[in-house]
């Protein structure tokens, strides 16, 4: 029973200033935000020079036509990599991705043979990079082959770049050139628009498509980590000061309720912290972006992400708080959070069914499940063109919020008997006994 809550406070403060002070603190908030930048522009740099270097090594291929299709076709393949194509082009990510890799086109030479002995040879010889075969029946089955020594896993510019140069000298001759263009790329210069949250038609290009991925993602991870961060103080803090036998001073003074709680204030303040300087942040940089894209983050769903990380908050610090108090040193107590802390992160792994269906009966589960209902709920309310009925957010919470209170009254039993337990860890029964009763 907590009788003081000035006593409270002050271990509230206690843990939150300590907290904040350490230097792995500082370095959590300022890096990690910079880590996940560094990681987006190293993928979209790497996509972007693997695609130029495919195109690169396509410096000449081997044309093998038994159609006669091509008897008359263009002797060179030509192939433009625009540097808008980055996904970073436009969508306010680094400069340097776009900069490092402007637009360039790419030369192919087609050298005709008269069968594939001969243009084998000649791709083993290292003369050309590929062997494109063209098959009699080519019109009928529309089936082609081709040859390589080797084939990136990661990019399929040099298929591509061959498709539209079969469609384009397929009809060359017949039709003019920019006729010619148009049918190998019909829609390379499509504008597609869809309806929006609002129930209005927004563009929809492939940088509004990395946002609308972006944003969500941003929404999960950062609420994620929040409430990870946190639960980790908790059980990093509780299980150390057991360990070392603090907690037997410390409860000469207070009581184990008056404990507790000082630290789940206390360190919830610092998540609190952590997540509004990354909040702070990602407006900073951020925010022009999003604002001159009309991306538009209303405020009742910051309120909703506050409420959701209170919540998730009590939920997994309860289960970190008990956790540290029935082990008995910092290892053992990893061992059993680690999985607690992965259910935060599962609609992570699910993130491409959860987006591309946000009402679908798996993502609705997950979004009323208590250990992934934060991360999930905030993926489907940011998910591009969803939404969700208020009735599921409200049985969300509601779940959330009596789930939490339930943890937070176990772990409260748990902790006022497990602190001063040393040696044998308790079996799972046993902790039950404890939560039930006290």
């Amino acid at each position: 029973m907590i009788r003081s809550w000035p006593r409270v406070g002050v271990v509230a403060r206690r843990e939150l200033l300590t907290t904040v002070r350490r230097k792995a603190f500082i370095l959590t908030v300022l890096g990690t935000p910079a880590y996940f930048v560094f990681v987006m522009w190293l993928s979209a740099s790497a996509e972007m020079k693997e695609r130029r270097q495919v195109l690169k090594e396509l410096d000449a291929i081997a044309l093998v036509d038994s159609s006669g299709l091509y008897a008359q076709a263009s002797g060179e393949m030509l192939t433009e990599l625009r540097a808008d194509q980055s996904p970073f082009a436009r969508s306010g990510g680094p400069a340097a991705a776009i900069d490092a890799f402007p637009a360039q086109s790419f030369r192919t030479e087609v050298r005709s043979y008269p069968d594939l002995a001969r243009a084998e040879a000649a791709l083993r010889a290292k003369q050309v990079s590929q062997v494109l075969v063209v098959p009699a029946d080519y019109l009928h089955t529309g089936q082609v082959r081709r040859y390589a020594r080797s084939s990136s896993l990661f990019s399929s510019a040099d298929r591509r770049a061959i498709s539209a140069w079969l469609a384009r000298n397929l009809i060359a001759g017949r039709v003019d050139s920019l006729l010619a263009a148009r049918a190998a790329r019909p829609a390379e210069n499509e504008v597609l628009y869809t309806l929006n949250a609002r129930g209005q038609f927004e563009l929809k290009d492939e940088n509004r498509e990395l946002v609308d991925f972006m944003l969500p993602l941003m929404f999960t991870v950062l609420l994620g980590l929040s409430i990870t961060l946190g639960g980790q103080y908790l059980l990093q803090g509780v299980a150390e000061e057991k360990e070392s036998r603090i907690l037997e001073s410390l409860l000469c003074t207070m009581s184990p309720e008056e404990l507790m709680a000082g630290k789940l204030v206390g360190l919830g303040a610092a998540g609190l912290l952590v997540v509004a300087i990354w909040v702070g942040m990602g407006l900073l940089f951020v925010g022009p972006t999003l604002a001159m894209m009309q991306v538009e983050i209303p405020a009742g769903l910051l309120a909703l992400a506050l409420v959701y990380f209170v919540l998730g908050y009590l939920f997994f610090g309860s289960l970190m708080i008990g956790i540290g108090a029935v082990t008995n040193h910092m290892r053992e107590a990893q061992q059993f959070a680690v999985w607690f802390t992965f259910a935060n992160f599962v609609p992570l792994i699910l993130i491409t069914s959860i987006l591309g269906r946000p009402n679908s009966p798996l993502a609705v589960l997950l979004s009323l499940l208590p250990p992934t209902a934060p991360t999930t709920m905030m993926m489907r309310m940011t998910a591009p063109s969803a939404s969700v009925p208020p009735a599921q957010i409200v049985l969300s919470l509601a779940l959330l919020a009596a789930t939490a209170l339930l943890a937070l009254l176990g772990a409260a039993r748990v902790f006022r008997i497990g602190l001063l337990m040393y040696g044998k860890t308790p079996s799972l029964p046993e902790i039950l006994r404890w939560a039930r009763r006290g």
